[in-house]
């Protein structure tokens, strides 16, 4: 079976021994998505904000949440992704969790949890709600 299957070289790339002088090399967003990784969690919001919204296509979008587990929120009906929007909100949603943690602890009720966080935040009830249905399961 072996003398069936070509003997070719792979060459791999590895992000983390790269400059970030190598990243503009790539003509795709691959670049991009080799640097956020390189960086991951800790340094991959500077890299983000860096892009100055640079939109990018959904597949390295949804390569940039499996791999780096950034965890961007975006819109998906949407073809392009604002880096930093999708940033944004992910922050957005992250603080808005952190209340409703922290409103269940002290036993707030689901109507109290939805007046409170509209009242530190622009969002809608139903956003407010999309969270406590996520956190339920």
């Amino acid at each position: 079976m072996l003398r069936l299957i070509p003997n070719c070289p792979i060459n791999l790339i590895e992000s983390a021994k790269m400059s970030d002088s190598d990243f503009e090399k790539f003509n795709t967003k691959l670049g991009l998505a080799m640097k956020v990784l390189k960086y991951q969690k800790a340094g991959a919001i500077e890299v983000i904000q860096a892009t100055n919204h640079e939109m990018i296509d959904r597949e390295t979008a949804v390569f940039l949440n499996r791999v780096a587990k950034l965890d961007l929120v975006s819109d998906e009906k949407e073809d392009q992704v604002d880096m930093c929007k999708a940033m944004e909100d992910y922050r957005k949603k992250s603080e808005v969790t952190g209340i409703i943690d922290y409103l269940r602890l002290n036993g707030a009720s689901d109507e109290t949890i939805i007046m409170e966080v509209q009242k530190v935040y622009d969002v809608t009830r139903e956003y407010v709600l999309a969270i406590l249905k996520e956190q339920a399961t």
